[in-house]
């Protein structure tokens, strides 16, 4: 009987079959796809001070933004620089296949191609069952499935409340100076969209990204036309992009006998930009380090492992439910009223707020910072009642 099976070979998943590794324990991945990293799930950003916190291998990092633009449905535009942000770009399909490496080399095993159909919760075990019809026993679990509930309601874990819809492409594009984000009641429903350029082997390129409410396909189809447009590139021949649902917000609950959830899984993701990275590590670990105390004491019932909900819940939770009052605030706003916090940033106070608070992996303070703003509220409250 192995220690520990995790469920996923996504980051959360890999972080924490290393940790546990790390700790001594025989923890086994089994991932669905048949490469680690492939499909690619997303735009690949975190905070650049991630790689020393969790000790992940830098050289997957194809660039270092310090800057964002962010763009009005009217035209005007507000950029935002500071020193104190650092967004790594990363080649996330490296990204993954570098963690996964790292989780072999201390110990864990990764198996590919590996679905699994059926998970028993026993006295005394977990039983997997796979799609290839293999089984296999452990003294605990963990979920790391990513956006896929399958095993939520079965286990009592819930459901996260709140989804969205995100559409992905990475393609060549002429350089950009940095990272756009485009703000458009409009077209952009619910929601907002972005260009991260960057370069990779020498060649310059983009990922274009889209987080927001129905029909995301075709309305990252518009989007990225009027961007290709803007710079003269032909977009006919990209391919498709990748759509996905994302959760919004955690499940009710991320742990029960020996079994705890992690990352998307766990709805743990940045209601702000749908980012789930960073989050997904973080709670790897905890878990991980969680279930160290409880393999090493036999103790894995759910009131045990709750431990690893409060962790997160007092690190991440009051970043979650700001990051979520900001959406709610956010997506009812009009074109007028973003344009005029566009104009707003530009001649008022909020600029210098963002630049001194702005940080990539938590954005709590950020946000705080802009709803005390008076001039900020004013404009919200005129969108809402105007």
């Amino acid at each position: 009987m192995r220690d520990v099976v995790v469920i996923g070979g996504g980051p959360a998943g890999l972080m924490a079959a290393r940790t546990l590794a790390q700790c001594g324990h025989d923890a086994v991945v089994m991932e669905e796809h048949p490469e680690i990293g492939a499909p690619v799930h997303c735009t690949g950003i975190l905070g650049r001070d991630a790689f020393d916190e969790l000790d992940l291998d830098t050289r997957v990092i194809l660039a270092v933004a310090h800057s964002a633009r962010f763009h009005a449905t009217a035209g005007n535009t507000a950029t935002i620089e500071s020193d104190q942000v650092h967004a790594a770009i990363v080649d996330r399909r490296s990204f993954d296949v570098t963690l996964a490496r790292r989780a072999e080399a201390d110990g864990a095993e990764i198996r590919t191609a590996t679905r699994v159909s059926q998970l028993v919760m026993e006295r005394g075990r977990v039983r997997v069952f796979t799609a290839t019809g293999e089984t296999l026993t452990a003294r605990a679990c963990v979920l790391a499935c990513g956006a896929k509930y399958r095993f939520n309601q079965q286990l009592g874990l819930g459901l996260p409340k709140l989804f969205v819809q995100s559409a992905q492409l990475d393609v060549a594009f002429p350089p950009l100076e940095h990272i756009e984000v485009h703000l458009d009641h409009r077209r952009l429903p619910g929601g907002f969209a972005w260009v991260v350029p960057f370069r990779d082997r020498g060649q310059s390129r983009v990922k274009f990204g889209l987080l927001g409410g129905e029909h995301a396909g075709a309305v990252f189809d518009d989007f990225s036309r009027r961007v290709a447009a803007r710079v003269g590139v032909d977009p006919s021949p990209w391919p498709r992009p990748r759509l996905r649902i994302l959760p919004l917000g955690p499940v009710r609950r991320t742990y029960a006998n020996r079994l705890l959830a992690v990352g998307d899984a766990a709805g743990l993701v940045k209601p702000t930009t749908g980012g789930g990275i960073y989050y997904g590590l973080l709670s790897g670990r905890w878990a991980a380090e969680t279930l160290d105390v409880a393999l090493r004491r036999d103790q894995l019932d759910a009131t045990r492992l709750r431990a690893y909900e409060l962790r997160w819940r007092e690190r991440l939770g009051p970043e979650i439910r700001a990051g979520l009052a900001f959406r709610t605030i956010a997506a009812r706003l009009d074109d007028k009223a973003i344009s005029t916090l566009i104009d707003l940033a530009n001649i008022d106070g909020l600029v210098p707020t963002l630049k001194r608070t702005a940080n990539f992996n938590w954005h709590r303070d950020a946000t705080l910072a802009l709803l005390r703003n008076t001039e900020f509220r004013k404009v919200v409250l005129n969108s809402f009642w105007g």
